[in-house]
């Protein structure tokens, strides 16, 4: 038995009973975790290619929209239909400019809105 009451097998983590009733409810938690050079090497590979496809996944999102959409294209950028477009509008709960009789979102501002609801 080691320092955190557990059980390490194949970089797994089995804790028992006893151990897990003592973490409180919001409480942090430490564990050190030692990993062969060879599994550390191919973790940081796969967090590194995970973060990458993240990277490219959000410009490529944001190549396939303009900056500036109508209230339509501004629809399907926020994946919901034209009348919930319509009624958040109403409710002034999304960002949009009226201009000359046309409605215009900013795809940054949509997504910050997005980030905050």
């Amino acid at each position: 038995m080691n320092y955190y009451d557990g059980v390490q097998r194949k970089s797994k983590i089995y804790f028992f009973e006893p151990f897990s009733k003592k973490i409180k409810e919001g409480e942090n938690v430490q564990a050190e975790i030692k990993l062969s050079p060879e599994l550390e090497d191919a973790l940081k590979a796969a967090i590194n290619t995970a973060a990458q496809k993240i990277v490219d996944d959000s410009k490529s999102k944001n190549n396939k929209w303009p900056m500036y959409m109508n209230k339509g294209t501004a629809a399907k950028y926020l994946g919901i239909s034209y009348n919930t477009l319509s009624t958040w509008m109403d409710e002034e709960k999304v960002p949009y400019k009226h201009i000359a009789g046309s409605y215009r979102f900013n795809r940054n501002d949509l997504d910050k809105f997005m980030a905050t609801e």
